[in-house]
């Protein structure tokens, strides 16, 4: 219950659902719920996670998109995670 609740909790305060983006870091245990409660309200969900290993998981948990952070290309394709202060 309490993994539930705190991926759970701070979708459905920030409005989780269709036309929001939700971005997951790290798959396994609380990554693996947010995917699949940010799906299940209808938001578009991409994960970011260090490498490609988990990309078939994430994708079958519900994640419209998914990047291996340690590649350098996924920071040129998400140039706006590079101007984050």
């Amino acid at each position: 219950m309490c993994a539930g609740i705190t991926t759970y909790s701070p979708l459905k305060h920030w409005n989780a659902g269709p036309g929001k983006k939700v971005a997951v870091v790290g798959m396994g245990g609380l990554g693996d719920l947010a995917v699949q409660y940010a799906h299940a309200m209808g938001a578009e969900v991409t994960v970011l996670s260090q490498s490609m290993s988990k990309q078939s998981e994430a994708l079958a948990l519900g994640a419209d998109h998914y990047y291996a952070t340690s590649d350098p290309a996924t920071f040129t394709a998400l140039h706006w995670l590079t101007s984050l202060t």
